[in-house]
């Protein structure tokens, strides 16, 4: 009843969109999972979950359900288009094309993946099924910073090292993950992740004449090798300013900054018990 009402609540907000977020089908039992999609469809809200994260995953899977992560969602009705399924490394061809089946958009989190050593997810051929691949940052603990450029930056250059071809993963597909690929991701291409009229008016404004960006040749290639975090000027989410010459316009980030540190200081704290 609390998890209805909250999610009522939050039905239709232009800047928030509830989801429904079990860990993942190692950590959550199918009954569990079951109910998620329940509460998924009476509500109309995303599903997201990690799936096929690791190698130790597939196996624990696979010796609880005699079945892969993606194999064992699909009999659990757990494959939909309201899913967004994270990671997928380890994911076969014809998972992928079970995920495509169904319409599920796929969270590609690069960074995270290199930092827990967990593997390379196979983007090239998600992208050569036409799967809804967007970018993802996962958490602090597995990908410190949360620079959504730097995710750009490296899902162009880890498939072509990871693959021998400097030609996949071309500068306007990585920068089309982090738009309106990463839109159809999330299954939310009809209200963003590209200027049109009668979308959100979600962008933002990019410095483009600093040293590390001079010359430019080709934006695409400048957005994505070039381009840092520290250029982005403005944010407008909603046509709502968010960030106006670099500086946060809706919070306090001195009193962020202090909360942080009186959070670490609270973990040191715990941990040294």
């Amino acid at each position: 009843a609390a998890t209805d009402a909250y999610l009522a609540k939050w039905k239709g907000h232009r800047l928030i969109v509830p989801a429904a977020a079990p860990h993942a089908p190692y950590t959550v039992s199918p009954e569990h999972l079951q109910e998620v999609k329940q509460l998924s469809d009476k509500h109309g809200v995303p599903i997201l979950l990690h799936v096929a994260e690791t190698k130790q995953e597939i196996e624990t899977v696979r010796e609880k359900y005699q079945a892969t992560p993606v194999v064992h969602l699909d009999k659990l009705g757990l494959l939909c288009p309201q899913l967004i399924a994270k990671h997928v490394v380890w994911a076969t061809d014809d998972e992928l094309l079970l995920l495509k089946k169904h319409n599920v958009g796929v969270a590609h989190c690069p960074q995270s993946n290199m930092k827990l050593a967990s593997g390379i997810a196979p983007i090239p051929k998600m992208l050569e099924l036409k799967l809804a691949v967007g970018l993802g940052t996962d958490g602090p603990a597995s990908n410190n910073d949360l620079d959504m450029w730097e995710e750009i930056d490296t899902a162009a250059k880890l498939h072509k090292v990871a693959t021998g071809d400097p030609t996949v993963v071309s500068a306007r597909q990585a920068l089309a993950m982090a738009t309106i690929d990463g839109a159809r991701a999330v299954h939310m291409a009809e209200r963003i992740g590209s200027l049109e009229v009668g979308k959100e008016a979600d962008f933002i404004l990019v410095g483009i004449d600093a040293p590390h960006q001079t010359p430019l040749y080709d934006v695409y290639s400048h957005l994505v090798y070039a381009t840092k975090a520290s250029d982005v000027r403005t944010v407008v989410v909603a046509g709502r300013v968010i960030i106006e010459d670099r500086k946060p316009a809706t919070l306090d980030a001195d009193a962020i900054r202090r909360d942080a540190m009186r959070y670490r200081d609270q973990i040191r704290t715990l941990l040294a018990k």
